[in-house]
């Protein structure tokens, strides 16, 4: 179905599959567009049928970015930015991957890139930048990061897999086909696992805070402090804690 002209959903065995539909722009991001994809990730999220999303580009393009003679903010279109995705989403990259191309990409849980995929975050040259680019420190390298970053000049499939940008490099014929099968084994999966573990591991710290929120209440319960001060309490009478 079409969310609207410019981004198609189906569900195929379990696996919402989202496409960019403007291939005469290369897939480059309007109004439209944002609108679309916004609407795509709800109902992903709320598609009980749907457990993994695959999210591609029609044509010779991922997508090239921002359509700058249509300007319009893009934020609501990034997952886990303007819109709370939960359940995984891989992104199949062709082509050109620039800009919030580059950024979808980035925000997805999984990359899995055509040979002849072009990845380039071109804000510095444009004289803007909405900021959410600079989080691709997080998935590469800091340094060929900031080197992206800053110079606005891009890295071909092959030095995106090389610096762990890309999960997977294959031919661009294949990409679609090796995405479907690594969605199709995440969906024989537990969905809670695969739910908790993505929260998690988008959160890190979530479980050293939550160790060491543990362990502290546990040796608090452990001790003589605290059957001191129940003890105490209970008699009515002044405790002697002893820091133990």
């Amino acid at each position: 179905m079409n969310l609207n002209k410019l981004v198609r959903y189906e569900n195929n065995e379990q696996v919402a599959m989202i496409t960019l539909q403007r291939p005469e722009k290369l897939n480059s991001f309007n109004k439209n567009m944002v609108e679309g994809l916004y609407n795509a990730w709800c109902k992903f999220e709320k598609d009980e049928m749907a457990k993994v999303a695959i999210i591609s580009g029609e044509g010779r393009s991922f997508s090239a970015g921002l359509d700058l003679n249509d300007f319009t903010p893009v934020s609501a279109s990034i997952p886990g930015i303007g819109v709370e995705v939960t359940k995984p989403i891989i992104a199949a990259v062709n082509g050109y991957c620039i800009g919030i191309g580059l950024v979808i990409a980035m925000m997805s849980d999984i990359r899995i890139a055509g040979e002849n995929a072009q990845f380039i975050y071109p804000e510095a040259k444009i004289g803007y930048t909405g900021g959410v680019g600079s989080l691709l420190t997080k998935y590469m390298p800091k340094g060929i990061a900031l080197e992206m970053l800053l110079t606005g000049n891009g890295i071909t499939a092959q030095r995106a897999y090389e610096v762990g940008f890309v999960n997977r490099l294959v031919p661009d014929d294949q990409v679609i086909y090796e995405s479907m099968k690594m969605a199709q084994t995440i969906t024989q999966n537990s969905p809670l696992v695969v739910k908790g573990l993505k929260k998690l591991a988008n959160d890190p710290n979530v479980m050293e805070y939550t160790g060491i929120g543990n362990r502290i209440i546990s040796n608090i319960d452990r001790s003589e402090d605290r059957i001191e001060g129940f003890k105490s309490f209970l008699e009515k009478r002044k405790p002697n804690f002893t820091g133990k």
